[in-house]
């Protein structure tokens, strides 16, 4: 074979780093795997009151559905420390142990009465199961392309990889600077060049065996552990704590990357502007031009800014919310001179509908293809598409978008940047297409990829977590604590 490219083996080397995080595991029988109701959730260090600043530890040790202890590690555990009365969680640090036990860290951050929340998202076998079937094809969606030429039509499968069948041409599309690349069956008597649109649609495959089956058909181990509920005593003066600069793009997100008190995200390392009216977004955004490139958890921006604080009218659009989902939406607003821009990353695409998709490119096609300056802000996101496909795709993706990026500060060092990881998103999501362990290692993909590079990261994994949102589009405050990072790093 030729040698690997500098992509592919950047490429590897990360798929190689998530690929250790993995637990390595079998089992014969559902009820060797992790329950949540048998296993045992304790205080590290019991007290009746802690203080604000330290560090709150509790231990897990899980057990089967037998009531044998487990004794190995990797379970995907969704933990957070919560306060409802005053509107505040947190999200928790993993400690894996790999033998069945784990600590969970929660820093402090707040006063008055706390439960501790942990829930167990899938067991490790799950884990393990989920990881082998993502990669045991080139996806649980398969597309069609319609082709069209002087009125005649024909509809033909496409696809990342497809195999040699008889007798039949395969088209490429290649694109060689991002080493990208689809096919589609050729039609007799169309040229390549006539496909037109596409729809990717739900292939009902599993990749799983009956037996990993039954762990995602068994609901309980969404159950939450008994909760531990506990005192926060403020013993330390507030004025003790340096205050945090302002967001700013080039600084990293640790982990938790903050928490909410009152409804509103504090980041843990800088001070973030809270945006609730037109006027505050007006400020932000008069005389530039913003380009939202993503999927609809970008839309969602746009509909905020249309229909919800309407700053600015969509020019030559008709509809109201979701309606014409494929389409580019360009809005204005004439008199403060704001562009605002919404554009899907391009393919892959799921969507059992015709679209037309000639007009698509990828995200770091549509990069490199703008200026920038210091009148550009690009607000950049994906993942929700790419759940259904083998990691390496996502990879290639990502890398390309940073690539694209070092060009475009290379010629314009003053455009913002943000990237958007991606939000959780139903717990009853199909796990093999849209379950929220696939958007956990893009989440963590996109960490390694986005670090010592001037974007502001918006770690919208750990908002949506913090707050328990399961649905792709976050309510509320959650969404509005989006908004409020997004453009406190923009502006």
């Amino acid at each position: 074979p030729p040698p690997k490219t500098e992509l592919q083996l950047e490429i590897d080397r990360i798929y190689d780093k998530i690929e250790k995080l993995i637990p390595v595991v079998t089992f014969t029988h559902f009820k060797q795997t992790t329950s949540a109701r048998n296993s045992k959730v304790s205080l590290v260090d019991p007290r009746k009151t802690y203080c604000v600043g330290e560090d709150f530890v509790v231990q897990v040790d899980m057990f089967d559905h037998l009531g044998n202890r487990k004794t190995y590690g990797g379970d995907f555990i969704r933990p957070r420390l919560i306060s409802p009365e005053l509107g505040a969680s947190v999200s928790g640090i993993l400690d894996d142990f790999k033998n069945g036990s784990y600590h969970v860290h929660f820093p402090l951050y707040w006063a008055g009465k706390v439960e501790v929340n942990i829930l167990l998202f899938y067991p490790s076998e799950g884990v393990a199961a989920l990881w082998r079937s993502r990669h045991s094809s080139q996806g649980v969606v398969s597309f069609e392309g319609k082709f069209e030429k002087f009125g005649k039509v024909a509809v033909t499968k496409c696809g990342f990889k497809l195999s040699n069948e008889d007798g039949k041409e395969i088209c490429e599309y290649h694109d060689p600077l991002y080493e990208e690349v689809y096919h589609c069956y050729k039609v007799p008597n169309f040229t390549c060049e006539s496909l037109n649109e596409m729809r990717g649609y739900e292939l009902q495959d599993s990749y799983l065996t009956p037996v990993e089956q039954q762990i995602f058909q068994r609901y309980d181990f969404h159950n939450g552990f008994q909760t531990f509920k506990g005192e926060v005593h403020h013993l330390l003066s507030s004025s003790g704590k340096a205050p945090l600069p302002k967001c700013q793009t080039g600084m990293s997100s640790p982990l938790p990357s903050g928490y909410f008190y009152k409804n509103i995200w504090n980041p843990v390392y800088c001070n973030m502007a809270v945006y609730r009216t037109g006027d505050d977004f007006i400020k932000c955004l008069q005389g530039k031009d913003l380009f939202l490139i993503g999927d609809s958890t970008l839309r969602q921006f746009m509909m905020h800014f249309t229909e919800g604080i309407n700053i600015v009218k969509y020019f030559r659009y008709h509809q109201r919310g979701w309606a014409g989902w494929a389409l580019t939406l360009e809005a204005l607003n004439m008199e403060k001179d704001i562009y605002v821009s919404y554009k899907r990353h391009g393919f892959p695409l799921e969507h059992s509908g015709f679209y037309y998709f000639k007009e698509d490119l990828y995200t770091s096609r549509q990069i490199d293809q703008r200026a920038g300056g210091k009148n550009t802000i690009f607000v950049i996101t994906m993942g929700q598409h790419f759940r259904q496909f083998p990691l390496k795709i996502f990879i290639r993706r990502a890398v390309n978008i940073r690539r694209a990026l070092e060009r475009l500060f290379l010629r314009s060092p003053d455009t913002k940047v943000i990237i958007k990881t991606e939000n959780t998103r139903e717990i009853y999501a199909p796990v093999e297409r849209q379950g929220d362990f696939h958007g956990y290692t893009q989440y963590l993909v996109l960490k390694e990829v986005f670090q010592g590079i001037n974007v502001g990261f918006v770690d919208a994994w750990d908002m949506t977590v913090a707050s328990a949102t399961v649905t792709v589009h976050p309510p509320d405050y959650t969404f509005a604590s989006i908004m409020s990072l997004a453009f406190t790093f923009a502006c």
